[in-house]
């Protein structure tokens, strides 16, 4: 079974790139409580692949793996208006310039207004999820019952890689050349990051596992599932999204190899859904 790629001195230093990583994610919280009173804000907090361990170059590609904050207010208004969001946007942005003065990556962030979308949201296993801010995540959004979410995690399968999103790829990759490929590997990104999971979670792992396990992990248990083909193409998707970070995103077969990687991806996980 091949393993994993090591995280050697072909990569930045992972400690510094985290370090970045918790500075935007200080940043945003500091602007967010200079915009809004703190009694408005219920809890912020951070999700996802930047509160995991990094054990190999599959678990964070720098700018490609988005830095998830979400925010929970009582009330949204002044972020939901343009100048509110630009003056939010601009002071978080200062901060983590001022405390990184050269970085090795600029941190992406992907930030939610959690209030309306609480509904709708899968919760996370608390071990994934980290507070910033405020009440504890299993307060705002208990995982009380995971037995359903076998067939949500189906359900996102099958509406990821739905036909007309299969079909729009080629035309919408056919005009970004060079370092524009990186608007497209992003609209893909968002999709094949929890693909990994969600075929775990269909194949039978107990959520905690399937949700609370890295990228790493993820692509070993694929493989003892016997998906060899996704969690080789889910591996590629990442490690030449990381060869096109390193190039300076000037080697742009990289970014293409990523792109047809990840799309593979949705196509595989589409099959496993519909059977």
């Amino acid at each position: 079974m091949p393993e994993a790629p090591v995280w050697d001195e072909r990569y930045p230093d992972k400690a510094r790139l985290r370090l970045e990583v918790e500075a935007l994610q200080e940043a945003v919280l500091e602007a967010l409580l200079e915009l809004t009173p703190a009694a408005n804000v219920a809890g912020v907090y951070t999700k996802g692949s930047t509160v995991k361990a990094w054990d190999s170059p599959l678990d964070y590609v720098p700018e490609l793996s988005d830095v998830d904050i979400q925010l929970l207010l009582h009330d949204e208004r002044r972020l939901r208006t343009r100048e509110g969001a630009l003056e939010f946007q601009a002071g978080y942005e200062a901060r983590f310039r001022a405390r990184v003065p050269e970085p090795l990556h600029l941190p992406r962030p992907q930030i939610i207004l959690l209030r309306e979308m609480l509904s709708s949201f899968a919760p996370a296993p608390a071990r994934a999820v980290k507070t910033l801010y405020g009440r504890p995540y299993p307060e705002v959004h208990p995982l009380t019952d995971t037995t359903g979410m076998r067939k949500f995690d189906q359900e996102k399968l099958l509406q990821y890689a739905s036909p007309e999103i299969l079909a729009g790829f080629p035309l919408s990759w056919i005009d970004k050349p060079g370092k524009y490929l990186f608007l497209a590997l992003r609209d893909l990104s968002w999709r094949v990051g929890p693909a990994g999971s969600r075929v775990l979670s269909l194949l039978g792992v107990e959520f905690d596992r399937a949700w609370g396990s890295n990228r790493t992990e993820i692509y070993a248990q694929l493989q003892e599932l016997g998906q060899a083909e996704f969690a080789q193409r889910y591996a590629g998707f990442y490690l030449e999204g990381w060869r096109f970070f390193l190039s300076g995103y000037q080697d742009s077969e990289a970014g293409r190899r990523a792109l047809l990687a990840g799309a593979r991806v949705l196509e595989l996980g589409l099959d496993l859904a519909a059977r």
